[in-house]
């Protein structure tokens, strides 16, 4: 009866060791952590020409998050995802584009816009990528798609809101 506990603990061993092999040479992944209704200090701004204003707000953590999936799109209304990578070493960047696919934005400068996209790296700490309603022409209804994908387009994770413009109390 020991010997047969003993060869089971062995093989256990033996297995478990394989799988912490495997997943330390796993491929990185960036998974979305939490969503929904976000507050953050801005401490800054960056050129984003594939965005309706032309650049993205630069924030500093921590992000507060309420999770919701409905928004309503009112003028400072913050919506967005927080994410981390996995299977990657401290203090390494895995290059990712955040692409938000969103209805038709007709922007000032004459452009109908159906996807907006930046630049970001993913880490092992929370991340934060959302969306500032700051434009009147902005506030558009519909299903508005977070996607957090490689440098080939390929996705490693998404999340989508149902936003509805309008109904924005008087400040």
């Amino acid at each position: 009866m020991g010997t047969y506990r003993l060869l089971a603990l062995l093989l256990f061993a033996l297995f478990a060791e394989a799988g912490l092999a495997r997943a330390q040479g796993a491929e990185p992944a960036v998974e979305i952590l939490d969503w929904g209704l976000t507050r953050a200090k801005d401490v800054g701004t960056e050129t984003a020409p594939d965005t309706p204003t032309g650049y993205n707000r630069l924030v500093d953590g921590p992000v507060e998050v309420i999770r919701a999936e409905k928004i309503t799109a009112c003028l400072g209304t913050s919506f967005g995802v927080m994410y981390a990578a996995f299977n990657i070493p401290d203090f390494q960047i895995v290059p990712i584009m955040v692409v938000v696919q969103h209805p038709a934005i007709h922007t000032p400068d004459g452009r109908i816009m159906l996807r907006s996209s930046w630049p970001d790296g993913a880490i092992r700490r929370q991340r934060y990528a959302g969306w500032v309603f700051e434009k009147s022409y902005e506030l558009v209804s519909g299903v508005w798609t977070f996607s957090l994908q490689d440098a080939k387009g390929h996705e490693y994770a998404t999340k989508s809101f149902d936003v509805l413009a309008g109904n924005c109390p008087i400040s």
